[in-house]
């Protein structure tokens, strides 16, 4: 049949009026094309650039006319007409200056029977979209990523589809999709007419492939409609057969359904046509864990902020969206949450192309009345079972939660869970992403549980250093196991989840800073300006540090990079685990400028690691060592236990898994495999033991242990550092060893001697921040109430001399855990701008201060080398010896040269306590404990 629904589209030309904001009281009047927004037409006030977030560089806020002309052909008369836009804010429908209604879903299409106002001929539509009143006035709304500058912008237009259409009076109001164990599909069409009249006719169900091809046909389905009825539901089912697969990340196979009607009404023939998506699966739940048609998966999440800096808001194409997802998993990504925000149409039908996992959220951040104001609840629940309606029948709609850190009413949230769960059996439900996490509790009756801790109380000087987290830092800087454990392979949520029921998802993990790629500011050519980052680039200017921005950059990404890794293991090594969302893959440009991403804000990579290198630890199969240890001495045994995570489409059927260690040449020391097994899906398998004896060694290296599952792409790699089992440590004569830059340090300079200047044991140097290994969280003002150090781990001159004795990249690794840990940096600001420290902890970019732990100059006659890391406390430490045996071996050797030469008095302000520079807090960024 042919398709009875006829549309006209509006894409193009319209009329805007918007209020004056240099003249209050008049109006400015332009001609703009739509779909777009006033930010793309270069309309508004100009606000000033924020510290804060990327800044508008035209910010609108009001109401905007829309309008223009449309002429109804005479064929439509006696149609069914609507009006509807694919995504807009708050919007008044005139037609011909009469008001037809108004709307108010920011998640969906805004959808206006227009049937009595639109005969044929000329008529006026205006649309009147209000972005600063109503609903848009709510916090609980401006705060979320539907609305916030931080991200999408508080943008005013009209965006995607904005289309008339006409039906027969006799049509189809919905088809609803259920896919069943087994794969069947239980369906439902709803037939619409108009309240008086009866109607009757056939309904046909057909499936068709991407190809066309019809591969089922129900036949015709009768149907009557009394005259009083409005309308009714036709179920159906669709059988089970070998042409229509199933749906999941691996295999996405994806079909159409066509539900035809043919019938009369009043006596009249009538006809529709509408079609929807179908990907056929079962996503639920087997105890702690996720399973997508009876197989368990784990997700590999991304939080997505709608992060798209050239327009302000999310595409609404589908070609745009392919391109994010799979860039996502070429990461190993298959799960995205949507944080307080759901996207487009478009997003679906790309999730559903690429297997990716999708979790919507209501446009809703409220950490205190969520859900206690009747009006606010009203919307909100009606909000939910529209997106329901909307973008239910993708495959790739799994999950839905109601919002972000949400606080109020339990009672609310549960009830919607309960009432979603009833209308769509299909999802499965949360009351939301990290409720309640002040004092972590089980939430309710949700499905599953996104959470960053499951015990555990917010205030620090309540809770010390107590709770149970599911990731591995924190803002607490004393809190999480990465800085605060030392590292090995062996951590893992075991026991945190221990007695929860259902599946835990570990909440925003990563968050570790990275310093910017400056070369970042000129991709932004769109309605946004990064004047945050172009606020960070002069201070770097100002402090001296924007000449090594790059290797700032690549060395802070690197230890990011290595923590995440860390986190991703962490969660892939616990039994029962159900997944992780990460914050996060991409930067967010928010919040004070939270980069902390190994892709920038336009999902492109920031040159830290290549997909392939990522995928080895975050992919559906992960070969994994739990090792004691990654430090290690010559005559012990590495030891650890070899493990595969196998959440892939099946078992591994008769693979063998190998393992071998390199040196730091490249030459392989040490081999060994497990006999051939069949490796499970859904768990975590041991494949057996490991152990190696290092043999005898006069120096130190840097080895690599690689794990393979022979015959397949799986494979993982792990640094691990060795050193010469020398408890010894002599001083050369030639050099001074001293613990205070004091009258007798200053006597052996004067003399023409080398001095190395270390901290008595427990003791330190200087005035800047206290040493850590990770990456500061998330962004230093938002959390420097918690008085983290602030600092984004090191940037070493590696191929140093004074350095030469212990391997080491130009970045932290877990060799430098305890050295760091037991460090405080020194700030050099007053040095030379082209000075650089041997080894230098990289400063936030907030702050920005020129920061050291390993310096030399000239002083006096003599040459000083300054290392203001605590080695005497830690002579049990190989490393620590390891590091201590290469300076003074350094100040031994003619090598010891330093260039800059500093008076005594400049030296001794070094040592001075001085007050570091102020950052203030963001008061409105986090009100929590």
């Amino acid at each position: 049949m042919m398709n009875s629904r006829q549309i006209i589209g509006l894409n193009g030309s319209w009329s805007a009026t918007l209020e004056d904001w240099n003249e209050p009281g008049k109006t400015i009047s332009r001609e703009i094309t739509l779909p777009g927004t006033l930010d793309e037409h270069g309309l508004g006030p100009v606000p000033d650039t924020s510290s804060e977030h990327l800044t508008r560089k035209h910010a609108y806020e009001g109401r905007a006319r829309y309008e223009r002309r449309v002429m109804i052909p005479e064929e439509w008369r006696d149609k069914v007409l609507f009006f509807g836009m694919e995504r807009t804010r708050e919007t008044e429908l005139w037609i011909d200056g009469v008001q037809v209604g108004r709307s108010n879903t920011l998640s969906t299409p805004q959808l206006y029977n227009v049937s009595g106002y639109l005969e044929p001929g000329p008529h006026v539509l205006s649309v009147i979209v209000d972005n600063s009143s109503g609903i848009m006035g709510w916090r609980s709304i401006r705060n979320s990523h539907m609305a916030t500058d931080h991200t999408q912008t508080n943008w005013n237009g009209i965006l995607g589809a904005i289309q008339l259409t006409a039906t027969d009076p006799l049509r189809i109001g919905q088809l609803r999709l259920y896919p069943q164990q087994g794969g069947t599909v239980k369906g439902r069409v709803t037939v619409s007419k108009p309240d008086q009249g009866f109607a009757d006719g056939y309904v046909s169900i057909q499936v068709q492939d991407s190809a066309g091809q019809k591969l089922y046909d129900s036949g015709r389905i009768p149907f009557q409609l009394e005259t009083e009825s409005s309308g009714g539901e036709i179920p159906f089912l669709i059988p089970a057969t070998d042409a229509l697969q199933l749906w999941d990340e691996f295999n996405p196979n994806m079909y159409t359904v066509h539900a035809v009607l043919e019938g009369k009404y009043q006596d009249r023939s009538n006809e529709d046509e509408f079609t929807a998506p179908l990907g056929i699966r079962t996503f639920g739940v087997s105890g702690t864990q996720f399973i997508v048609n009876g197989n368990k998966t784990f997700l590999r999440g991304k939080h997505d902020g709608c992060v798209f800096p050239l327009t302000g808001y999310a595409p609404m194409d589908k070609e745009s969206w392919l391109q994010v997802f799979r860039t996502a998993k070429a990461y190993g990504i298959n799960h995205y949450r949507f944080h307080s925000w759901c996207p487009p149409q478009a997003a679906f039908e790309a999730a559903d192309e690429t297997g990716t996992y999708l979790q919507p959220e209501l446009p809703f951040w409220d950490p205190g009345t969520a859900f206690q104001n009747d009006e606010e609840w009203g919307y909100f629940s009606g909000e939910a079972f529209r997106i329901i309606e909307a973008y239910g029948n993708h495959p790739s709609f799994v999950m839905f939660a109601w919002g972000n850190e949400l606080s109020g009413s339990m009672e609310r949230m549960e009830a919607l869970v309960e009432k979603a769960r009833n209308w769509d059996p299909g999802k499965l439900y949360a009351i939301g992403s990290n409720n309640f996490f002040l004092q972590a509790g089980l939430p309710g009756n949700s499905d599953y549980w996104t959470t960053f801790w499951t015990e555990g109380v917010w205030n620090v000087k309540k809770a010390g250093y107590g709770g149970k987290h599911v990731r591995g830092a924190t803002p607490h800087p004393t809190r999480g196991f990465i800085n605060n454990s030392p590292p090995s392979g062996r951590k893992d949520y075991h026991e945190e989840i221990q007695g929860v029921p259902i599946p835990v998802i570990g909440h925003e993990v990563g968050q570790f800073q990275v310093y910017p790629d400056f070369r970042e500011i000129d991709k932004y050519l769109g309605v946004l300006e990064p004047g945050h980052l172009i606020g960070f680039r002069n201070l770097a200017a100002a402090s001296g540090l924007l000449q090594q921005a790059d290797e700032l950059h690549a060395a802070s990404g690197q230890l990011a990079a290595l923590c995440y890794r860390e986190e991703i293991e962490a969660a892939l090594r616990t039994p029962g685990m159900a997944g992780f969302q990460l914050l996060d893959l991409q930067d967010f440009p928010g919040q004070g400028g939270a980069l902390v991403g190994m892709l920038d804000a336009f999902m492109e990579s920031k040159g830290i690691v290549v997909p392939e290198e990522w995928r080895r630890f975050c992919c559906e199969v992960v070969p994994l060592a739990r090792l004691h240890r990654y430090v290690w001495s010559e005559g012990e045994s590495i030891l650890g236990q070899i493990e595969i995570a196998n959440y892939g489409p099946g078992p591994l059927t008769d693979v063998e898994v190998v393992w071998s260690i390199t040196d730091g040449c490249g030459r392989t020391i040490g081999e060994g495999s497990y006999p051939a097994a069949n490796i499970p899906q859904g768990k975590l398998w041991l494949a057996g033991e490991l152990e190696y004896r290092i043999p005898a060694m006069t120096q130190a290296d840097n080895l690599t242990l690689q794990i393979n599952i022979a015959g397949t792409p799986y494979s993982n790699e792990y640094r691990l550092w060795v050193y010469p089992d020398d408890a010894g440590l002599q001083i050369p004569s030639s050099v001074v060893v001293s613990d205070a830059f004091d009258a007798d340090t200053r006597r052996e300079l004067q003399s023409g001697r080398n001095v190395l200047l270390i901290p008595p044991a427990g003791g330190s140097f200087g005035n800047g921040p206290v040493g850590t290994f990770i990456p500061d969280f998330w962004c230093y003002p938002m959390f420097k109430k918690y008085d983290p150090p602030g600092t984004l781990g090191i940037y070493c001159a590696a191929d140093h001399p004074a350095l030469a004795e212990f391997p080491t990249s130009s970045h932290a690794e877990w060799q430098w855990w305890h050295l760091m840990r037991h460090s405080r940096a020194m700030v050099l600001d007053d040095t030379s701008t082209d000075y650089r420290p041997i080894v230098q902890v990289i400063d936030n970019v907030a702050r920005q201060h020129k920061l050291g732990v390993v310096f030399e100059a000239k002083v006096g006659n003599g040459q000083l080398l300054i290392c203001s890391i605590d080695l005497w406390s830690q002579q049990d430490r190989p490393e620590a010896r390891q590091f201590m045996r290469s300076l003074l071996n350094y100040c031994a050797s003619d090598r010891f040269a330093p260039a800059v030469e500093w008076t005594e008095v400049f030296t001794d302000s070094l040592f001075v306590s001085t007050e570091m520079s102020k950052v203030a807090a963001n008061p409105n960024a986090d009100n929590y404990g």
